[in-house]
């Protein structure tokens, strides 16, 4: 019972008024430490963004060793940044000795914030002006237990007792960040008067006290005698200046090794001097006239910590107690629609710059749309709102936004099976509410947080997965329609209208911010990625490979991090799939047997789909040669290839036949992905063939593997008008002349599935639709009546089909009446939607997550389109 209360009354210190901060200068030097340590851990997350990881890493295990030597806390921080960080790395490849690396640090790190917090409330060590001691680690140990959660939900191999574990830590990370989230409005108005105050302080000063509360700048030069003055306004400045290194992005963009980034200048100045001189407005010294390293040693950091009296330094370990159940202490979340308006700070005035796009391809579009926001004023007036926010309030505010944002967009995107356990926890996601509190971060945080925002959003909109349905636009309402759009390159803040209009239309705005995290970090090829599936989502696919190829061609390009190297190689490979550069696509397929564990079954069988598709074009004259012997000759090359690719592929398939033991799998795990499983079921299928027809291994071969492959990574979406009709003639071999067997039915519903896809894409809707529904859907659809359940055959062949035809139609039904009738064409679309949802439940079946997906984001658009109606 006791520990009950005290867990409870853990949590209901983040609802009480900030305690007094205590005003003895040694405590003062204790905040200014925690406040440089923030620093230190954020400059080396920017490190791991520019793709210097090792340089990051060091970082922080010097500094995490020499806090621990010389403070009597946690040190939380460094434990953080280290979590973070390997959190992205293991996210971006799931490899999973990363991830089970990640998983150990983020816990230790949970643990570590617990008693981070504990110690700043038993110290009374008020690093805010607004907020009670020990936020800024429960918003830490928050942000822990929702990326710890995270990598429990995707690691492959986790049994359901984990599932269930991580489902409570997301809980618990929710539950607290909604009590946060709520003090932080409630503040509001105190955060704004502060903010004011702070601005007008350093107007003629080089410091404020901004980050530290409870201390007065003197008001004259004869005040600062007191050394113990003189040191905490040397720290004042050298806390100042290294946020001013982060906010103007010269921690990461300045080339070189962390030696000459993180230089000790303290030595060529008189800090005393300078300091004392700058409290005279007489003098006007600019506050950027010098700029004292980040890794300069804390003044007179050692001497404060050996002073410190016994009574100020902690006697025994405190207790690592968890938080309570957050049902004792807070009201409940559950079936809650929060309306979250605004962050804190003041709105600034839209500012909105006409651009003609008219009939402009994206990679000219792209540079043009990105609005200049270069000249003075702008930079200066959003520059001067970060610098008089507290590093400590700036963290607290975009970190929780950034977790409340990631939350909610991810319990909005699980698929209705895994929803359904959910809601027996009491929660579920508004999709809408998290988008826009991820924008508000990436437009408004020069931190770590609005990096990942950034990241998050982008693979959200243009990422391989589709989450979000851009198909279904009204007219007026499209890109092309908008004739101005708002300048977000360079703000502090963002207003709730200002929002509204960037969700509306993201593509219009995620370019801008691109930009700027790519001058920023300019060595991480990660968003070099981005860049080319932005290029890729608005169909300029030669422009998105060209711009990746030239990347790692250029000799000075080294992308330390192989999780990025691997994540762009293979977005590559699909793009030249895409536009059938089959030889490139194979090429890097391959290469990713060197740099991946992910699943080498799934990149040999791709590499060998490419060389069967590039032997079939050669085989029907796409491809022509001078002479028969050339053809030939290449004929043979590409048969070998495939025939030998393909045949490979299965025997890397965790548990399947001699070479069961070979690693495949997520990361070498011994479970088999769902792409594993269709290796096998369309290898299985080719071998019979081949046992009862003598044929060439690659002549047994029905629909086109890669375009079968391609659907799946929304090719045909990205696809140029060229390639699409190149897919709709290759679709056709398999049928013609050059076929060695007769097709059985499912193998014709499958080709004449994506023809139809085909057919849509080019504009042909009313043959589309006549093909789906004549040679797809009657084929297995045995009865539709409205208000009865649907009736139909079982498909042993391409099951996928089931659902993904009837989502294709939803897509005919849009395209056929939108431009005149759109309430019936949202109508229509939502009935063919709802029914490809009652088949995709019958039941699991292969890459199932991935189709609910998009019945789910085609579903959720068509709402929002309703509403604009």
């Amino acid at each position: 019972m006791l520990k009950s209360l005290r867990n409870k009354a853990l949590l209901l210190s983040i609802s009480s008024l900030p305690a007094p901060p205590a005003s003895d200068p040694k405590t003062h030097q204790k905040v200014l430490l925690q406040v440089h340590d923030f620093e230190i851990a954020l400059q080396a997350m920017d490190l791991l963004l520019d793709d210097r990881n090792q340089e990051g890493t060091e970082l922080l295990k010097s500094k995490h060793k020499e806090h621990s030597q010389n403070c009597d806390d946690p040190g939380a921080i460094f434990p953080l940044a280290m979590g973070v960080m390997q959190f992205i790395e293991a996210t971006l490849g799931f490899e999973t000795e990363v991830m089970s690396r990640a998983h150990k640090t983020l816990s230790d790190a949970e643990e570590a914030s617990l008693s981070h917090s504990k110690h700043n409330q038993k110290k009374n060590i008020s690093t805010s002006h607004i907020y009670p001691p020990g936020t800024e680690f429960q918003v830490t140990y928050a942000e822990l237990t929702l990326l710890n959660a995270l990598i429990m939900l995707l690691q492959e191999n986790n049994g359901m007792v984990e599932q269930a574990k991580a489902l409570m830590k997301l809980r618990r990370a929710y539950q607290i960040l909604d009590s946060t989230y709520r003090k932080i409005k409630e503040l509001e108005p105190l955060f704004n008067k502060n903010l004011a105050k702070f601005r007008k302080q350093a107007l003629n000063s080089s410091v404020s006290s901004v980050d530290l509360p409870g201390f007065e700048l003197p008001t004259s030069a004869s005040s600062t005698s007191l050394p113990e003055e003189i040191s905490l306004m040397k720290n004042l400045e050298q806390v100042y200046q290294m946020r001013k290194r982060r906010i103007e992005g010269i921690s990461a963009s300045q080339a070189g090794s962390q030696v000459n980034f993180f230089r000790d200048d303290l030595s060529s100045y008189n800090a005393n001097a300078r300091l004392v001189s700058s409290l005279n407005p007489a003098s006007n010294i600019s506050r950027t006239a010098t700029n004292p390293s980040a890794n300069a040693s804390f003044a007179n950091e050692k001497t404060i910590i050996q002073n410190t009296p016994p009574e100020l330094k902690s006697s025994e370990p405190e207790a690592d107690e968890d938080f309570s159940d957050a049902n004792d202490s807070f009201e409940s979340a559950e079936n809650e629609k929060t309306d979250f308006h605004k962050t804190s700070g003041i709105d600034e005035a839209s500012i909105k710059i006409n651009i003609s796009r008219a009939g402009t391809p994206l990679k000219e579009g792209y540079s043009e749309s990105i609005v200049s926001s270069e000249t003075s004023t702008s930079h200066s007036v959003a520059a001067d709102s970060h610098l008089h926010v507290s590093t400590i309030d700036e963290f607290i505010h975009s970190g929780v936004q950034l977790c409340f944002g990631i939350l909610q967009v991810v319990l909005s995107l699980i698929p209705p099976t895994i929803g359904r356990v959910l809601s027996i926890v009491g929660f579920k996601g508004n999709r809408m509410v998290g988008l826009k509190m991820l924008w508000r971060t990436s437009i408004t945080a020069r931190n770590i947080h609005g990096d990942l925002a950034l990241l998050c959003l982008l693979v959200f909109y243009d990422g391989p997965m589709q989450f979000i349905d851009t198909g279904f636009q009204l007219p007026g309402h499209d890109d092309a329609s908008v004739s101005s759009i708002l300048d977000i390159s360079d703000r502090s803040t963002i207003s709730e209208a200002q929002l509204e209009i960037v969700v509306k239309n993201p593509s219009l705005y995620t370019p801008q911010l691109l930009r700027k995290a790519r001058m920023l970090f300019p060595h991480n090829a990660l968003w070099l990625l981005q860049e080319g599936r932005m290029l890729a989502a608005q169909g300029q696919m030669e422009e998105a490979v060209k711009s990746m190829q030239s990347f790692t061609d250029d000799p000075s390009t080294e992308i330390r991090m192989e999780q990025v190297e691997s994540l762009l190689t293979f977005d590559r490979a699909m793009f030249y799939a895409f536009i059938h550069d089959y030889d490139n696509a194979a090429r890097d397929f391959c290469r990713l047997l060197e740099i991946s564990s992910w699943s080498p079954a799934v990149y040999l069988f791709m590499a060998g789909s490419c060389y069967l598709e590039k032997w079939r074009m050669i085989k029907s004259d796409v491809i022509q040669y001078a002479s028969e012997d050339e053809k030939h000759t290449q004929l043979e090359f590409y048969a070998e290839k495939a025939d030998h690719y393909l045949k490979l592929a299965p025997t890397y398939v965790a548990g399947h036949g001699d070479n069961a033991p070979k690693k495949g799998g997520i990361g070498g795990s011994n479970k088999q992905m769902p792409f594993d499983k269709f290796v096998l079921r369309k290898t299985k299928q080719i071998e019979t063939r081949q046992q009862t027809t003598k044929l060439l291994y690659i002549e047994c071969v029905g629909t086109s593997l890669i375009h079968e492959l391609v659907y799946f990574w929304n090719g045909y979406n990205r696809m140029p008008t060229k390639d699409v009709e190149l897919s709709n003639r290759m679709l056709k071999f398999s049928a013609g002349p050059h076929a060695k067997f007769e097709e059985t039915m499912d193998e014709a519903m499958t080709r004449i599935f994506f023809q139809s896809v085909c057919l849509g894409k080019l504009g042909n809707v009313q043959a589309g639709i006549d093909l789906l529904e004549t040679e797809v859907m009657s084929k297995y659809i045995t009865q539709d009546v409205p208000g009865t359940p649907l009736k139909f055959t079982k498909m042993t062949y391409s099951p996928y089909l089931y659902p993904t035809a009837l989502y294709e139609r939803a897509i005919f039904a849009w395209k056929q009446d939108y431009q005149t009738n759109s309430a019936h064409a949202i109508q229509e679309s939502l009935s063919w939607l709802k029914k490809a949802e009652t088949v995709s439940d019958i039941g699991d079946y292969e890459l199932s997550n991935r189709t609910s997906m998009r019945i789910k984001a085609a579903s959720e658009r068509l709402e929002q389109v309703g509403e604009l109606l």
